[in-house]
């Protein structure tokens, strides 16, 4: 029977049982029947005894496929649906009794409910509890959608482990010193995590130091980016200035020297003069606004004040109209006021724009000029070849 009964017990788990039960399956069952087979040894039981005690931990579990809460109820049920009219009904009924002991806070009553209930939490008292426990919590929140956090879940444990204990002195000698082990291996844990937990509240006080950090690496990035787009906007200033200088040049020196490209007539020299003229009157605006754009202005519009918000002392042409004294004294307030500190590079940022706005605005008119000229000297030169030749 007992043979039989396992054999059914595996299909109706294979069958019936949803995956979402990581703990409460067949290994579990599995394990606490083995448990019983041990326990049960030293109790020189009878055959009758046995057999029931051997069916009941068969059928402790099985009524988790048809409901999670009250699981031992649907357990007899299937029980005796198998059973009756195959077993004699006073066991039938000793079966039920040990099923319905497993219920979690039911003092178990006598040999046989105490073996069942010592092996059904033999892994209490073994080496892989923090496993099968860690099982039973993915089982819970697929579940039941209970979600705890890692020190919740210890603690919970903890309490689990000290609350539960064996009945019979097998379990108590063979079991106990692991489960006392893991008792004080869930303490260590517990002290880790509120460890950790102290840890993570010391960093979230720190926030604003944190947030104090970024502040300063925003305007580090922020004056870099302004200070590389200068350097950008001088380099091309700088182009602009060499290349229309060179033309400017060499204009001036081929009109010098007489150079008209034909030495037939007057006209003939005088085609080629209009085009070049062109020329050098754009490269002349070009460069005139290249040098607008890299040209420093050290000097601010107006006379510094300290009382102002819309200029800061961090520009050198600001500060340079303060006396020592003045500059040191303001300086200081800037350390002590991290705010005022703020105010002022942001306003510095501010300027710094603006000056780049009308680099880049200069430098854009200076291109376009450039652009323009060459076009108009090029296809100058192109109509009047086309006619002349």
């Amino acid at each position: 029977m007992v043979k039989d009964v396992a054999e059914y017990v595996f299909n109706l788990y294979k069958e019936k049982l949803p995956n979402d039960y990581v703990y409460h399956n067949y290994n579990h069952t599995l394990d606490t029947v083995k448990g019983c087979k041990k326990l049960s040894k030293s109790y020189n039981l009878t055959s009758r005894n046995y057999e029931v005690l051997m069916l009941a931990a068969w059928f402790h579990d099985t009524g988790y496929i048809e409901t999670y809460q009250g699981h031992e109820e649907e357990s007899v049920k299937i029980m005796k649906s198998y059973l009756e009219g195959n077993y004699p009904d006073e066991d039938i009924a000793e079966i039920e009794s040990l099923i319905l002991s497993t219920k979690h806070g039911v003092i178990p009553d006598g040999s046989l409910q105490e073996i069942l209930h010592d092996a059904d939490y033999i892994n209490l008292g073994t080496k892989k509890f923090c496993h099968r426990a860690d099982l039973l919590r993915i089982e819970w929140e697929r579940i039941l959608q209970k979600t705890y956090s890692e020190l919740e879940w210890a603690q919970l444990q903890l309490q689990f482990l000290i609350n539960t204990t064996f009945k019979t002195e097998e379990a108590i000698s063979k079991f106990d010193t692991q489960r006392e082990e893991n008792i004080l291996e869930q303490r260590r844990l517990i002290d880790e995590l509120n460890e950790k937990e102290a840890k993570l509240v010391t960093k979230q006080n720190a926030k604003p130091v944190k947030e104090g950090r970024g502040i300063e690496t925003l305007y580090r990035s922020v004056y870099a980016y302004h200070i590389s787009l200068t350097s950008i906007a001088d380099n091309k200033a700088n182009i602009m200035i060499s290349i229309n200088t060179i033309i400017i040049s060499l204009v001036i020196t081929l009109f010098g020297t007489g150079f008209t490209f034909s030495s037939s007539s007057e006209v003939g020299s005088i085609r080629f003069v209009f085009p070049m003229a062109f020329l050098l009157i754009t490269s002349l605006l070009a460069v005139v606004f290249a040098i607008l754009s890299a040209r420093p202005n050290v000097t601010s519009k107006e006379k510094y004040e300290l009382s102002k918000k819309e200029s800061s002392i961090l520009f050198f042409g600001n500060f340079a109209q303060l006396q020592l004294r003045e500059f040191v004294d303001q300086i200081k307030l800037l350390k002590d006021e991290k705010t005022e500190l703020y105010d002022n590079m942001s306003v510095d940022i501010y300027h710094l724009g603006s000056v780049l706005v009308r680099k880049y605005r200069l430098l854009t008119w200076s291109y376009n000029i450039f652009m323009g000229g060459m076009i108009v000297c090029a296809v100058g030169f192109v109509i009047i070849m086309m006619f002349s030749y």
